[in-house]
């Protein structure tokens, strides 16, 4: 074999699949040099030892060009590249920016942080639930049009009943685990997405952010629940809050109510404040004898308060906000701006 032709082929490789070859030809499974090392069983054994020390050195010196050859190519097509990706290096480099939360997010964590504040206790629940869990539960029939497919979201996956699980629409779709989990006297918070077959507006989504609230203990009254609304809405909108209560029917609690709420504005320019319209803000009401029973709870020796509050609504008060479609559709001018 002659060394100075094989260097010689080295030398005229200019890319990858050139020397790709070179090396399947001289240095691969089969190379021409084991052609050479197989004539050596046929030799004397001094001609052995002559002939293994030659090939071995022919060997070595290819294996070694060969490895500096392709660092060659490898440096060359880096450079090539780097010639068509332009890169001014005058340009000042990116600054990180400040983190912050989703305007949701932030609403959220503080609505915790009263409740922490309050000795409730915090459960986030799971989405994903059974009819069971979403409407008996609550004293919600099966029968009622709130179960249909045009309200509420169903997965083709079935529970042990063999009913299709759903999205929960509410936040009181596990709270029948969390009595047997923390049974009462209860103080419980339940944060989270619900989803409902909706049309999308500036006031409603398919997918919102919502927290629930119940108080069960021995002689709770429409009062206990007034003066924690009150503390509540003013925590949380940061404004002097002035609420009415109006009644209302909800299947899961008795009374049941509707709470209008009007704030204080404040003129940007003047610094003149004025209230703002009344608007529906929340439902609430004493939980129902049925749901009570249904958790396992005598109604005779204890009651409670139950309220719901859209995140969502929330927030768009709070940072005056008309559409709350803002907050999920990922523009990032909008984001930037709080």
């Amino acid at each position: 074999m002659d060394l100075q032709q094989a260097l010689s082929e080295l030398n005229l490789v200019k890319d990858k699949s050139n020397l790709e070859s070179f090396f399947q030809k001289y240095l691969g499974k089969k190379w021409l040099l084991n052609e050479e090392f197989s004539k050596i069983k046929d030799a004397s054994i001094e001609e052995k030892k002559v002939l293994w020390a030659k090939l071995s050195e022919i060997k070595n010196k290819l294996s070694e060009e060969y490895s500096q050859k392709e660092a060659e190519i490898s440096i060359m097509e880096i450079n090539e590249q780097l010639k068509k990706d332009i890169v001014d290096i005058s340009v000042n480099p990116k600054k990180y920016e400040w983190w912050h939360f989703n305007l949701l997010a932030k609403t959220r964590r503080d609505l915790e942080k009263i409740a922490s504040n309050m000795w409730f206790i915090i459960d986030y629940g799971h989405e994903v639930v059974t009819k069971y869990e979403n409407f008996a539960s609550v004293n919600i029939p099966l029968s009622h049009p709130a179960t249909e497919m045009h309200d509420t979201i169903y997965l083709q996956e079935q529970s042990p009943d063999w009913e299709n699980f759903v999205f929960r629409t509410h936040n009181s779709a596990h709270q029948v685990q969390d009595i047997q989990k923390y049974w009462v006297p209860l103080k419980l918070v339940s944060p989270g997405r619900c989803y409902r077959f909706d049309d999308m507006d500036a006031t409603h989504d398919v997918m919102f952010q919502y927290i629930e609230w119940i108080y069960i203990d021995k002689n709770v009254s429409i009062a206990h629940f007034k003066n924690y609304i009150s503390t509540l809405l003013s925590a949380i909108i940061w404004r002097t809050v002035e609420t009415r209560i109006r009644p209302c029917h909800f299947p899961f609690v008795e009374p049941g109510f509707e709470i209008d709420a009007r704030y204080e504005i404040i003129d940007p320019k003047t610094w003149e404040t004025s209230k703002s319209k009344r608007i529906e803000l929340l439902w609430a009401g004493m939980i129902h004898p049925n749901v009570l029973k249904e958790w396992w709870v005598d109604p005779e020796q204890r009651s409670g308060f139950a309220f719901g509050i859209g995140i969502s609504r929330l927030a768009a008060i709070r940072y005056g906000i008309k559409d709350i479609r803002y907050f999920t559709n990922g523009d990032l001018r909008f984001i930037k701006s709080f």
